[in-house]
């Protein structure tokens, strides 16, 4: 009790003493440091309610966004680098992502030394392997079958990638984005200007506006788009460059509304924020997303490419797919361009993914690891089809799948490889797979030499047809091998019952009539025997 004594008696003199000497200082002193005491005051107060503001907000962003810590996001370390998924959805309910398709898949890889920022966009129909599950389809689907965490492991597995976070926005969100910056200024080319208008109407009556609070673009040129003209301007799909130039498109927007926001001031910037979070999904938490915005000023957004960089359409299971003519190519090359990674190595598992695409997308093994001749066979595939528009995708993925006639020259055995340089060659560059069995017979035909030409000849309608088709492996190398030059030895055999019909016409035949008097006089001493008896 008396220590207790003792201790508040000694807090009442040192304030006390506080007290005489706060007493002591001259008039503006006293002044300046109430005020400063009140600002402090003030500023904490400020502070404190901004931070729990700013929680707030972040946790209406954060509903239902948390990955569950024990699902495997097949994370690939890459160093320097952030990688952060953004997806754009098709839906007006963002507590309903998951049955949702993402009709814009797009990867900012942040490098934390140069702040440089690359955008890549990934085609919305790419065929890849989904998440954990045996199933192959359209990565855009990832999303409608479980939600962005399926869609971050396809790109992880298939990439080797370490996305780990991700934001998702709809359709209505970037609309209202690019209104408040005061629209976004872009060059609209003429071709473009009827799908603008289409998807302009249609995004419109999705977002929920009237007809009287949107425009039309009346005519080509340098013109400031609004909300729903710039969402519609990145959907721009058929007929003006597909899925492959639309995604240039969105690098566009995204980037155009980016470069506004850094020259805003907070206040206005805060404004946006509160019109985006209820359309607007992330795992980012509040540190994550103060230590981004510290750097907002220094980040600079390159638009990157579209990805896969090599592509081809084609109908599989009579569903039109973007097929990566080699995935693994493709990824080695982005590490390179993207990361910097000069020393990078494909991982098992993105590996078995590639080649198992590769297989479904061409019929064939795929090329060694190293080896450019499988890749440049099917980048010239994709160079023809993924320019096709979907009209004529089905022709188009006849031509360049598993049924092309340049595919079943190399998707033989020992025997079609070898062949096909001769043959199969041919036949590919000939014209589409429906036609280039009668062609690979005919260049079979002329090729094999006199008698392997007739041989070849005869059988370019059933083995050059069959190489056409499906059965590339077997009959590919069957044609090959009878119209070819360098195995005459085998068909010496089949031109032995073409001579005889040969010598007939020839002169040689002619000099047998006069033997064959010869014997005609033999039989007449026959007749005269019977002669005697009668006399």
């Amino acid at each position: 009790m008396e220590k207790g004594r003792y201790t508040v008696v000694k807090i009442k003199e040192i304030f006390l003493r506080f007290i005489n000497w706060v007493k002591s200082w001259r008039m503006w002193v006293k002044i300046v440091t109430l005020v400063a005491i009140v600002f402090l005051m003030t500023g904490s107060v400020l502070a404190i309610t901004a931070y729990r503001s700013m929680q707030d907000v972040v946790n209406e962003m954060n509903k239902d966004a948390e990955i569950p810590e024990d699902y495997d996001l097949s994370i690939q370390p890459i160093d320097g680098f952030i990688n952060i998924l953004l997806l754009g959805v098709d839906t007006r309910n963002m507590d309903e992502i998951k049955g949702s398709r993402s009709d814009m898949i797009m990867i900012a890889s942040i490098n934390t030394e140069t702040y440089d920022v690359t955008l890549t966009s990934v085609y919305r129909d790419t065929y890849l392997k989904l998440g954990d599950t045996p199933t192959y389809d359209k990565i855009t689907h990832a999303c409608v079958y479980g939600g962005p965490e399926m869609t971050i492991k396809s790109l992880n597995q298939a990439m080797d990638l370490n996305i780990q976070q991700y934001a998702i926005v709809n359709f209505k969100a970037v609309a209202d984005v690019v209104d408040a910056v005061g629209g976004i200024t872009v060059d609209v080319q003429e071709v473009e200007i009827n799908q603008l208008n289409k998807y302009t109407k249609e995004t419109a009556r999705a977002i929920g506006k009237k007809k009287k609070d949107y425009h039309l673009v009346e005519e080509p040129g340098v013109q400031v788009l609004e909300g729903v003209q710039a969402v519609s301007y990145g959907r721009i799909r058929k007929g003006v460059g597909d899925d492959y130039k639309r995604t240039e498109r969105m690098r566009t927007v995204v980037n155009l509304v980016f470069e506004k926001l850094k020259g805003m001031k907070f206040s206005k910037i805060k404004d946006i924020v509160n019109i985006v979070v209820p359309q607007c999904r992330t795992n980012l938490k509040l540190t994550d997303i103060f230590a981004l915005g510290k750097n907002i000023t220094k980040y600079n957004i390159n638009s990157g490419s579209g990805f896969p960089y090599s592509v081809g359409s084609k109908y599989y299971n009579k569903v039109s797919y973007v097929f990566p003519t080699n995935l693994g190519e493709s990824v080695i090359q982005l590490h390179h361009d993207v990361f910097g990674q000069e020393d990078y190595e494909l991982s098992d598992t993105a590996r078995a993914i590639s080649d198992e695409i590769y297989r479904r997308y061409t019929g064939a093994n795929p090329p060694e690891p190293g080896s450019s001749s499988g890749s440049d066979n099917t980048s010239d595939n994709s160079s023809n089809t993924s320019t096709s528009s979907d009209n004529n995708q089905n022709q188009g993925s006849s031509e360049s799948g598993d049924n092309s006639g340049g595919n079943s020259g190399s998707s033989g055995d020992n025997s079609g490889d070898s062949s096909g340089d001769n043959s199969g060659g041919k036949s590919s560059s000939s014209g589409s797979s429906g036609k280039s069995g009668d062609s690979s017979g005919g260049s079979s035909g002329s090729s094999g030499g006199s008698s392997g030409g007739s041989s070849g000849g005869s059988s370019g309608g059933s083995s050059g047809g069959s190489s056409g088709g499906s059965s590339g492996g077997s009959s590919g190398g069957s044609s090959g091998g009878s119209s070819g030059g360098t195995v005459t030895p085998t068909p010496q055999p089949e031109p032995e019952p073409t001579p005889e019909p040969e010598p007939t016409p020839e002169p040689e035949p002619e000099p047998q009539p006069e033997p064959e008097p010869e014997p005609q006089p033999e039989p007449e001493p026959t007749p005269d025997p019977p002669a005697e008896p009668a006399d």
